[in-house]
Protein backbone atom coordinates (compact mmCIF):
# COMPACT_ATOMS: atom_id res chain seq x y z
CA UNK A 1 0.00 0.00 0.00
CA UNK A 2 0.99 3.64 -0.46
CA UNK A 3 -0.68 6.99 0.05
CA UNK A 4 -0.87 9.27 -2.98
CA UNK A 5 -2.84 10.23 -6.09
CA UNK A 6 -3.08 8.11 -9.25
CA UNK A 7 -0.50 5.60 -8.03
CA UNK A 8 1.60 3.62 -10.49
CA UNK A 9 3.46 0.48 -9.37
CA UNK A 10 6.78 -0.73 -10.80
CA UNK A 11 9.24 -3.57 -10.33
CA UNK A 12 12.27 -1.39 -11.20
CA UNK A 13 13.59 1.93 -9.90
CA UNK A 14 13.57 3.45 -13.39
CA UNK A 15 11.92 2.64 -16.69
CA UNK A 16 9.25 0.06 -17.27
CA UNK A 17 5.50 0.46 -17.41
CA UNK A 18 3.60 1.24 -14.23
CA UNK A 19 0.53 -0.71 -13.15
CA UNK A 20 -2.44 0.86 -11.41
CA UNK A 21 -2.99 -2.30 -9.34
CA UNK A 22 -0.77 -2.72 -6.28
CA UNK A 23 1.27 -5.92 -6.36
CA UNK A 24 0.80 -8.69 -3.78
CA UNK A 25 4.19 -10.06 -2.67
CA UNK A 26 4.86 -13.78 -3.18
CA UNK A 27 5.94 -15.53 0.02
CA UNK A 28 6.84 -18.96 -1.37
CA UNK A 29 10.57 -18.15 -1.47
CA UNK A 30 12.69 -16.46 1.20
CA UNK A 31 14.53 -13.31 0.16
CA UNK A 32 14.09 -9.59 -0.49
CA UNK A 33 12.17 -7.98 -3.36
CA UNK A 34 12.00 -4.27 -4.17
CA UNK A 35 8.80 -2.64 -5.38
CA UNK A 36 8.43 0.97 -6.49
CA UNK A 37 5.46 3.34 -6.57
CA UNK A 38 4.90 6.85 -7.94
CA UNK A 39 2.00 9.26 -7.92
CA UNK A 40 0.67 11.51 -10.65
CA UNK A 41 -0.77 14.96 -9.94
CA UNK A 42 -2.09 17.31 -12.69
CA UNK A 43 -0.70 14.93 -15.32
CA UNK A 44 2.83 15.00 -13.90
CA UNK A 45 4.36 11.78 -12.55
CA UNK A 46 6.65 12.21 -9.54
CA UNK A 47 9.65 10.19 -8.34
CA UNK A 48 9.28 6.59 -7.23
CA UNK A 49 9.29 5.48 -3.61
CA UNK A 50 10.84 2.13 -2.75
CA UNK A 51 9.05 -0.56 -0.72
CA UNK A 52 11.38 -3.38 0.25
CA UNK A 53 9.61 -6.66 1.04
CA UNK A 54 11.59 -9.29 2.96
CA UNK A 55 10.32 -12.87 3.20
CA UNK A 56 12.03 -14.67 6.07
CA UNK A 57 12.63 -18.40 5.93
CA UNK A 58 10.37 -20.54 8.10
CA UNK A 59 12.51 -21.96 10.92
CA UNK A 60 12.93 -25.68 11.40
CA UNK A 61 11.40 -27.61 14.30
CA UNK A 62 13.27 -27.14 17.58
CA UNK A 63 15.53 -30.00 18.67
CA UNK A 64 13.83 -32.25 21.24
CA UNK A 65 14.55 -35.56 22.95
CA UNK A 66 13.01 -38.58 21.25
CA UNK A 67 10.84 -39.48 24.24
CA UNK A 68 10.59 -39.00 27.97
CA UNK A 69 9.75 -41.82 30.38
CA UNK A 70 8.74 -41.65 34.04
CA UNK A 71 7.60 -44.14 36.61
CA UNK A 72 4.18 -43.42 38.10
CA UNK A 73 4.30 -40.80 40.86
CA UNK A 74 7.95 -39.98 40.16
CA UNK A 75 9.11 -36.36 40.39
CA UNK A 76 9.10 -34.86 36.90
CA UNK A 77 10.97 -31.86 35.53
CA UNK A 78 9.96 -29.28 32.91
CA UNK A 79 10.35 -30.43 29.31
CA UNK A 80 13.27 -29.04 27.31
CA UNK A 81 13.96 -28.17 23.68
CA UNK A 82 16.71 -26.35 21.84
CA UNK A 83 15.56 -23.40 19.76
CA UNK A 84 14.72 -19.69 19.70
CA UNK A 85 11.61 -18.11 21.24
CA UNK A 86 10.03 -21.47 22.06
CA UNK A 87 6.26 -21.88 22.30
CA UNK A 88 4.73 -24.94 23.97
CA UNK A 89 1.40 -26.51 22.94
CA UNK A 90 -0.84 -29.40 23.93
CA UNK A 91 -2.00 -30.04 20.36
CA UNK A 92 -0.26 -30.57 17.02
CA UNK A 93 -2.14 -27.64 15.42
CA UNK A 94 -4.08 -24.64 16.66
CA UNK A 95 -4.26 -23.42 20.21
CA UNK A 96 -2.24 -20.76 21.96
CA UNK A 97 1.41 -21.41 22.74
CA UNK A 98 2.94 -20.85 26.17
CA UNK A 99 6.47 -19.57 26.64
CA UNK A 100 6.89 -21.69 29.79
CA UNK A 101 7.77 -25.36 29.29
CA UNK A 102 5.22 -27.75 30.85
CA UNK A 103 6.06 -30.13 33.68
CA UNK A 104 4.39 -33.50 32.97
CA UNK A 105 2.08 -35.03 35.55
CA UNK A 106 3.05 -38.54 36.67
CA UNK A 107 -0.05 -39.38 38.72
CA UNK A 108 -1.62 -41.47 35.95
CA UNK A 109 -0.04 -44.00 33.61
CA UNK A 110 -0.16 -43.53 29.87
CA UNK A 111 1.31 -41.42 27.10
CA UNK A 112 0.84 -37.68 26.61
CA UNK A 113 2.00 -35.69 23.59
CA UNK A 114 3.46 -32.21 23.97
CA UNK A 115 4.45 -29.93 21.10
CA UNK A 116 6.96 -27.10 20.80
CA UNK A 117 7.81 -24.62 18.04
CA UNK A 118 10.43 -21.94 17.62
CA UNK A 119 10.19 -18.46 16.11
CA UNK A 120 12.97 -16.72 14.17
CA UNK A 121 12.60 -13.22 12.68
CA UNK A 122 8.95 -13.24 13.70
CA UNK A 123 8.21 -16.46 11.80
CA UNK A 124 6.95 -19.47 13.75
CA UNK A 125 8.06 -22.84 12.44
CA UNK A 126 6.48 -26.29 12.63
CA UNK A 127 5.94 -28.03 15.94
CA UNK A 128 8.13 -30.84 17.22
CA UNK A 129 6.50 -33.63 19.22
CA UNK A 130 7.70 -34.79 22.65
CA UNK A 131 6.02 -37.97 23.80
CA UNK A 132 5.93 -38.44 27.58
CA UNK A 133 5.15 -41.93 28.87
CA UNK A 134 4.31 -42.65 32.50
CA UNK A 135 4.82 -46.34 33.30
CA UNK A 136 3.11 -48.25 36.11
CA UNK A 137 5.28 -49.29 39.04
CA UNK A 138 5.78 -53.08 38.81
CA UNK A 139 4.81 -55.46 41.59
CA UNK A 140 7.46 -56.85 43.93
CA UNK A 141 9.37 -59.81 42.41
CA UNK A 142 8.33 -63.33 43.34
CA UNK A 143 10.63 -64.90 45.93
CA UNK A 144 10.70 -68.36 47.46
CA UNK A 145 10.19 -69.08 51.12
CA UNK A 146 12.77 -68.06 53.72
CA UNK A 147 16.14 -69.80 53.37
CA UNK A 148 17.85 -71.60 56.27
CA UNK A 149 21.43 -72.83 56.49
CA UNK A 150 23.49 -74.61 59.10
CA UNK A 151 26.41 -72.56 60.38
CA UNK A 152 29.46 -72.79 58.05
CA UNK A 153 27.41 -74.58 55.35
CA UNK A 154 28.02 -73.72 51.69
CA UNK A 155 25.45 -71.15 50.59
CA UNK A 156 24.18 -70.37 47.11
CA UNK A 157 23.09 -67.08 45.59
CA UNK A 158 19.55 -65.94 46.42
CA UNK A 159 16.97 -66.14 43.64
CA UNK A 160 13.82 -64.25 42.66
CA UNK A 161 11.56 -64.17 39.61
CA UNK A 162 11.20 -60.81 37.92
CA UNK A 163 12.68 -58.42 35.35
CA UNK A 164 15.86 -56.33 35.81
CA UNK A 165 16.18 -57.32 39.46
CA UNK A 166 17.96 -55.08 41.96
CA UNK A 167 19.12 -56.45 45.33
CA UNK A 168 19.26 -54.41 48.53
CA UNK A 169 20.34 -54.84 52.15
CA UNK A 170 17.58 -52.51 53.44
CA UNK A 171 13.81 -52.32 52.96
CA UNK A 172 14.03 -48.70 51.73
CA UNK A 173 16.78 -46.46 50.43
CA UNK A 174 20.26 -47.58 49.54
CA UNK A 175 21.68 -48.54 46.17
CA UNK A 176 20.61 -51.76 44.49
CA UNK A 177 22.98 -54.21 42.85
CA UNK A 178 22.19 -56.43 39.88
CA UNK A 179 24.14 -59.34 41.39
CA UNK A 180 22.19 -61.61 43.73
CA UNK A 181 23.89 -61.90 47.14
CA UNK A 182 25.23 -65.15 48.55
CA UNK A 183 24.46 -65.42 52.30
CA UNK A 184 27.36 -65.65 54.72
CA UNK A 185 26.98 -68.68 57.05
CA UNK A 186 29.96 -68.14 59.33
CA UNK A 187 27.81 -66.48 62.02
CA UNK A 188 24.46 -67.73 63.35
CA UNK A 189 21.52 -65.35 63.05
CA UNK A 190 18.96 -63.92 60.61
CA UNK A 191 19.69 -61.52 57.74
CA UNK A 192 17.14 -59.82 55.53
CA UNK A 193 17.80 -59.23 51.84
Amino acid sequence: TATGSSLLWYTTATGGTGATTAPTPITSTAGTTNYYVSQTVNGCEGPRSNIQVTVNATPAEPVVSSGVNYCQNATSTPLTATGTSLLWYTSATGGTGASTAPTPSTTSTGTTNYYVSQSVNGCEGPRANIQVTVNAIPAAPVVGSNVSYCQNATATSLTATGTSLLWYTTATGGTGTTTAPTPVTSTAGTTNR
